[in-house]
């Protein structure tokens, strides 16, 4: 059986990816195609595999160990239901969001963090697909989800630090890459693809699926984990004594970083995806059009990408 793993990452749609992967959980296995995400994947299946590499104890990794074997035991289960393609959804192995944010750093572990998990998917894993986000807005949006979790909002030492830190898309590509150097990595930029779960799914399925099928799919146009609003992060200051005018953009965003900061972040954003696009020294592979013809299943419902996936500040062109 063979193993897409699905990276997410964080606010780049993954969480609706995996409602939609959920909700068509039945249909995918009509197809041989079983699904591993939240919430299966978090109630043990991974235990002691997402952690912190810095914070492995012992029991830790025994537990870790355990999990490998386990996996390895569950995927010969599936393939002997019939199931001959699995797809494992979880963006926690890349890392947290407040990782993400202590150390101010773009996933800080990517490596050493999926090397634990090797040994469950050695040999099967042939397909591994990953989200990507300008930075502007993938750093907005985890910060506005740390303030309404009860955090400060960020002061403009933060927020340097958060143009200036180091790690960026390339090297997180890089990374997962080295761990799995067997498979076939697939990248798409959260603008093109973003709500568009269909077809992130042909690629995560190397367009297998039976014509038609997508007639059947449901939510497809279902969108989870929205960012907070600008009205929610004021009413969350507010309630903290926080009483000053938080900047907002012509279309109604919060705009923690000033205008020098955001035009540093869309060039770091738009090197990656150059780099991306020249082929990204073979480590990788862009999905950027969300087109028909190249993905090869067709769009039944005529949506469209929600307002939040428009590219004017990503620097995409």
């Amino acid at each position: 059986m063979h193993v897409t793993l699905h990276l997410g990452a964080h606010r780049t749609g993954a969480s609706t990816m995996q409602n939609f992967l959920t909700s068509n959980a039945r249909l995918l296995a009509q197809e041989g195609i079983a699904v591993w995400a939240p919430p299966q994947t978090r109630r043990g299946m991974l235990s002691g595999l997402v952690r912190r590499p810095d914070r492995i104890t012992l029991p830790l990794e025994r537990l870790g160990r355990h999990s490998c074997g386990r996996l390895q035991v569950l995927q010969h289960s599936a393939a002997r239901a019939g199931m001959e393609r699995l797809i494992l959804s979880e963006q926690n192995l890349l890392g947290t969001v407040a990782e993400c944010l202590r150390s101010e750093r773009l996933y800080p572990w990517v490596f050493e963090r999926l090397n634990r998990v090797v040994p469950a998917l050695h040999g099967s894993c042939d397909r591994i697909v990953l989200g990507i986000r300008a930075y502007d807005r993938f750093w907005t949006s985890l910060l506005g989800q740390a303030v309404l979790n009860g955090h400060s909002a960020p002061d403009r030492a933060v927020l340097d630090r958060l143009v200036t830190q180091p790690r960026r898309w390339r090297r997180v590509i890089e990374e997962i890459s080295a761990a799995f150097p067997s498979a076939r990595l697939f990248v798409w930029p959260y603008e093109r693809l973003g709500g568009l779960p269909e077809r992130q799914l042909a690629a995560m399925t190397g367009n297998s699926l039976s014509p038609g099928f997508a007639v059947r799919m449901a939510g497809v146009r279902s969108w989870e984990a929205r960012a907070p609003t600008p009205e929610d992060i004021c009413e969350v200051m507010a309630d903290c004594g926080h009483l000053a005018p938080i900047p907002i953009s012509s279309d109604g965003r919060w705009l923690p970083f000033d205008l020098d900061q955001r035009e540093a972040l869309v060039a770091q954003y738009a090197e990656d995806v150059a780099w991306l696009r020249s082929g990204a020294n073979g480590h990788a592979t862009l999905i950027e059009r969300a087109d028909a013809r190249e993905l090869r299943i067709m769009d039944m419902t005529g949506g469209s990408i929600p307002d939040d996936r428009h590219q004017n500040t990503t620097g995409l062109g």
